[in-house]
C-alpha cells in the first residue's frame, strides 16, 4: 500500500479524520484563546513534541496531529489533552483513537472491504464479544456494530501462540451473524493473511472448525493431497495472573568504612493479583512490602506471601499463574524449584501449584530508558515485519570486550532479533552473563533464555534451537513448561514432544533453563490495570 509521509493510506485518513473533529466551529477550539490553552495542554501531555504554532487553525492542527501520531504513545496524549480542554469533543475523539491503535495493531491490508462487511447492526453484539473473549472484554456501550467491537478489541493481547481476541471477533462473527453473510469472505482472508503472518494458522483452523461444525478436510482421489486443520483444542480457562515484585532495600546503609561495605543486600518482596473478571489489580495489606529479607530468606518469604495470596481466591475457581520481577542479581535464582510450602518436609515445587511461571526483569519495567527499544522489536516481532531471531552469544576466540562489542553491532541494527542466549548465567561470578544481560537490555530485546550453572552447553542450544525449528519463538514458553514439570513428576522416559531418550544431560539442562519473556504490550499497557503499575514502571 502507498505510504506518504511514513503513514499509509488507512492511517492518513484517520488523521484527517481527527483534524477535521479539532476544526469542527461547533466545539470552538478554533478560537484563538481555546487554542493557546490546548496548545499548552497537548505539549504538557505529549513529552518531546515540538513546538510549533501557525495563524491558521487548520494548519496547527494539522501540525499537531501529525507530529503527535509520528510520538510513541503520542495519540493517546493528544486525545487526552484535548478532551481535558475540550470534552465535547471526546464521542468524535474516542473512536478515532481506538481506530489508530487497531491500525498499528493490524498493519498492512486496506481494511475498507472489511469495515463495510462489519458496519451492520447486530442484535447481541455484546454476547457476542462475550463469546469470542470467554467474557474477559466488555463491550462499551458506545460499540454498536461488529465493526466498532473489532476495533475496541484489535489492541487486546493474547498470550503467545494463542489467537488475538479481535480474529476471534471475526470469526465467531462470521460463523454465527447472518447479518454480516455476504462478507464472510472479507473476515476470513482478513484473519488468513494476519494468521499466516503471526505463525498462527493452526489455532485459526481449530477455532473456524470448532464453529463451523466442518470436518477436516479429506484426500482428494485424484489431486494433491489437502493438509487437515489441527483437531479442535479443548477450551481453554482463563487464569488469575499473580505478580510478585522483589525489590532491592535501598534504605540509606549506616556505619563508615569497613563496616559499611559488607552490609548484606536486602530486598522487600510485595504481591498484587489481577482476577479474571477484573479489570483491576487488587491489592492486600498483607501482600505490602515489610520488614525486608536477605537473599537466602526469600524462598521462604515469597512461599508466605502466596500462601496468603491462595487464601484470598479461597472462593475462586481459575487456575493461576505466577509472574516474578525481579532485579538483575536474582535473575539466576531457581524461582520455579522453590518450595511453595517449606514445612512440608519434602520437594514441593511452585510449579506443581501454578500453571505459569514466568520471569520478568524489574529493570527493564520500572527504567522508561529501555521502553522505546523494547518496544520497536517487539512490535517489529508481533506485527509480523520480522521473523522473530534469536541469536546464540558465543565469545569463542574473543576477549569480553570484543564479544561485547560484537554484539552490540549486530544486534543494535538487526531488528529482527527478539531473543538472545546468553553464553554464561547473568550471576556475580559470571561478570560477562550479567553483561550479556544489560545490552540485551539496553538494545531492547524482550526474551533472554540462559543456562543458570554453566555455560550454555551444546545439549542446551540443541534443545533451544530444535523447538524453535518446530514450534517457533512464540511456543517456546509453553515447552519449557512442560519440559520442567516433565522433569519435576519424573513420569515418562522421554521429554514431551521429544524423540530421544532423557539423559541426565538432558535433566540438568532442563532444570537449570530460564527465560525471561517481556511483553512490553502485557506489562505496560492497560493504565492502571497494567502490572507496570504495580512494579513501578510509569513515571
Amino acid at each position: 500500500m502507498a505510504a506518504t509521509g511514513g503513514f499509509d493510506a488507512v492511517q492518513l485518513r484517520i488523521l484527517r479524520a481527527f483534524v477535521d473533529a479539532l476544526e469542527d466551529p461547533a466545539v470552538r477550539l478554533i478560537n484563538d484563546g481555546s487554542r493557546d490553552l490546548w496548545r499548552q495542554m497537548v505539549h504538557q501531555h505529549v513529552p518531546g513534541l515540538t513546538a510549533v504554532s501557525f495563524s491558521v487553525p487548520r494548519q496547527e492542527f494539522l501540525s499537531v496531529v501529525n507530529n503527535c501520531a509520528a510520538i510513541d504513545g503520542g495519540m493517546d496524549g493528544l486525545v487526552a489533552a484535548t478532551c481535558l480542554v475540550t470534552p465535547a469533543l471526546e464521542p468524535a475523539l474516542f473512536p478515532l483513537l481506538a481506530e489508530w491503535k487497531a491500525r498499528l495493531a493490524f498493519p498492512g491490508p486496506d481494511w475498507a472491504p472489511l469495515r463495510r462487511a462489519l458496519e451492520v447492526p447486530v442484535p447481541e453484539l455484546g454476547g457476542l464479544v462475550d463469546r469470542a473473549t470467554d467474557g474477559l472484554v466488555p463491550l462499551p456501550e458506545h460499540c454498536a456494530t461488529p465493526w466498532a467491537a473489532f476495533v475496541h478489541l484489535a489492541d487486546r493481547n493474547s498470550r503467545p501462540g494463542a489467537l488475538p481476541p479481535a480474529m476471534a471477533f471475526l470469526e465467531h462473527t462470521a460463523a454465527r451473524c447472518p447479518e454480516v453473510a455476504a462478507g464472510v469472505g472479507e473476515l476470513r482472508a482478513w484473519n488468513d493473511h494476519f494468521a499466516r503472518h503471526w505463525h498462527l494458522t493452526g489455532p485459526l483452523m481449530a477455532l473456524r472448525t470448532a464453529l463451523t461444525g466442518a470436518p477436516p478436510a479429506e484426500d482428494a482421489p485424484d489431486g494433491p493431497r489437502t493438509a487437515r486443520p489441527a483437531p479442535s483444542p479443548a477450551p481453554v480457562r482463563p487464569l488469575i495472573r499473580i505478580y510478585v515484585k522483589v525489590e532491592p532495600d535501598r534504605t540509606p546503609q549506616g556505619g563508615v568504612g569497613r563496616r559499611r561495605a559488607v552490609r548484606t543486600q536486602r530486598y522487600h518482596v510485595s504481591a498484587c493479583v489481577k482476577y479474571t473478571d477484573s479489570k483491576a489489580l487488587h491489592r492486600d495489606p498483607h501482600t505490602e512490602p515489610r520488614e525486608s529479607v536477605t537473599r537466602a530468606q526469600l524462598p521462604v518469604s515469597v512461599a508466605e506471601l502466596l500462601h496468603h495470596m491462595t487464601q484470598l481466591r479461597h472462593s475462586r475457581a481459575e487456575n493461576a499463574a505466577l509472574e516474578l520481577f525481579l532485579p538483575v542479581e536474582l535473575l539466576n535464582e531457581p524461582v520455579e524449584w522453590w518450595d511453595r510450602d517449606p514445612a512440608l518436609g519434602f520437594p514441593n515445587s511452585l510449579l506443581s501449584r501454578y500453571r505459569e511461571i514466568l520471569l520478568h526483569s524489574l529493570e527493564r519495567v520500572q527504567r522508561p530508558a529501555f521502553h522505546n527499544a523494547w518496544r520497536a522489536r517487539w512490535a517489529h516481532w508481533r506485527t509480523g515485519e520480522g521473523p522473530g531471531l534469536v541469536h546464540e552469544c558465543d565469545p569463542e576466540a574473543l576477549t569480553d570486550t570484543e564479544h561485547l562489542a560484537l554484539l552490540d553491532a549486530k544486534i543494535g541494527r538487526d531488528d529482527d532479533v527478539v531473543g538472545m542466549v546468553l553464553s554464561r548465567p547473568p550471576h556475580r561470578d559470571t561478570e560477562l552473563g550479567l553483561r550479556e544481560m544489560s545490552l540485551a537490555l539496553d538494545l531492547g530485546v524482550p526474551i533472554v533464555v540462559y543456562h543458570r550453572d554453566d555455560p550454555a552447553s551444546e545439549v542446551f542450544r540443541s534443545m533451544i534451537r530444535e523447538t524453535l525449528a518446530n514450534e517457533g519463538l512464540a511456543g517456546l514458553p509453553e515447552r519449557a513448561q512442560q519440559w520442567k514439570s516433565d522433569v519435576a513428576v519424573r513420569a515418562t522416559t522421554t521429554v514431551s514432544g521429544g524423540a530421544s531418550a532423557v539423559t541426565d544431560r538432558d535433566v540438568e539442562a532442563i532444570r537449570s533453563m530460564s527465560m525471561i519473556w517481556d511483553d512490553p504490550e502485557l506489562l505496560l499497557e492497560g493504565g492502571q490495570s497494567a502490572p507496570a503499575t504495580f512494579v513501578g514502571g510509569t513515571e
